[in-house]
C-alpha cells in the first residue's frame, strides 16, 4: 500500500528534500518554461487575423489566435509522446524522471485541452462544433464523472506509474481552475468575482497544502506516495497564488 494510516511512517529529512523539496523545485521549472513557451507563441499571434469570428463562450470572449491553435497540435502531440516516455521510465524504476515527464506531459494536455480548444469552438445558427470550456461552471458533471472514474481505476490499478502521474497532473490542473472559476456562478448573487477567488483561493488552497503535508506525515509509506504529495502540494500552493493574484 502506498497510503497507510496505521503505524509509524519512517522518513527522514533527507526523504523530504528528495522527495518533496527538489520535485517541487522540478515542477516549478517545467511549469515556468510551458507557460513561457504558451505565452511566447500566444505574442507572435498577436495582429494575425483570428482563425474563427470571435464571439462569447461561458461568460467569456475567445481569442482565436492563429499560433494557440498551433500550440494547442504541437502540446495535444507531445503530451502524449511524454506519457509514453514517463511510462517508459517508470518501468525501468526512474521514478522521478518519470514523475517529471508524467508531469510536463500532463500539464501540456491541460494547456491544450483546458485552455486553448474551447477557444475554437464554431457557431452557426446554434454550435456546429463545441469545444467544453473545461475550467467552467458548464463542466460540473464531467468533473464528478472524471473524478469517480480515477476512484475506480485506482482501486483496479488501471494505470502504471509516469500514467499515473500524466493522469493527475492533467486532473490537477484542470480542478485547480475549476474550484474558482466553475463554482463562482454558485455564488455570484452573493459576491464578486475577485472576493470569491480570493477566498476560494484561500480556502481551498489551505486546505490542500494541509491535506499534502498530513498525508506525507501520517500516511505516505512509499516514494511513489510521497511524490503524490509533491504534486498536490503543489496545486494547492498554485491556488493560493491564483486566488490571492485574482487570476
Amino acid at each position: 500500500m502506498h497510503f497507510q494510516l496505521q503505524g509509524k511512517i519512517d522518513g527522514t529529512s533527507r526523504d523530504f528534500l528528495r522527495d518533496m523539496l527538489l520535485p517541487l523545485g522540478g515542477i516549478l521549472l517545467i511549469t515556468g518554461a510551458l507557460v513561457a513557451v504558451f505565452a511566447a507563441m500566444l505574442h507572435l499571434g498577436q495582429g494575425m487575423a483570428p482563425v474563427i469570428p470571435p464571439h462569447m463562450d461561458d461568460g467569456e470572449m475567445v481569442d482565436p489566435n492563429p499560433m494557440r491553435l498551433v500550440f494547442l497540435c504541437i502540446a495535444f502531440c507531445l503530451s502524449f509522446f511524454l506519457a509514453h516516455l514517463a511510462r517508459r521510465a517508470g518501468n525501468r524504476g526512474a521514478v522521478l524522471p518519470a514523475f517529471l515527464l508524467g508531469y510536463a506531459g500532463g500539464t501540456l494536455l491541460w494547456q491544450s485541452a483546458g485552455e486553448c480548444a474551447w477557444h475554437f469552438s464554431i457557431r452557426g445558427d446554434g454550435y456546429l462544433m463545441c469545444l467544453p470550456h473545461l475550467e467552467g461552471a458548464s463542466a460540473l458533471m464531467l468533473v464528478l464523472m472524471v473524478l469517480i472514474l480515477l476512484g475506480y481505476c485506482y482501486r483496479r490499478r488501471a494505470f502504471e506509474w509516469g500514467i499515473w502521474v500524466f493522469v493527475l497532473s492533467f486532473i490537477g490542473n484542470w480542478l485547480g481552475h475549476f474550484v474558482m472559476i466553475g463554482t463562482y456562478p454558485l455564488v455570484a448573487s452573493l459576491m464578486g468575482e475577485e472576493r470569491w477567488y480570493s477566498l476560494a483561493g484561500w480556502g481551498i488552497g489551505l486546505a490542500t497544502v494541509a491535506a499534502a503535508l498530513l498525508l506525507y506525515c501520517f500516511a505516505a509509506r512509499t516514494r511513489k506516495a510521497r511524490l503524490c504529495c509533491c504534486l498536490l502540494l503543489y496545486f494547492g500552493v498554485g491556488i493560493i497564488v491564483t486566488g490571492a493574484a485574482g487570476i
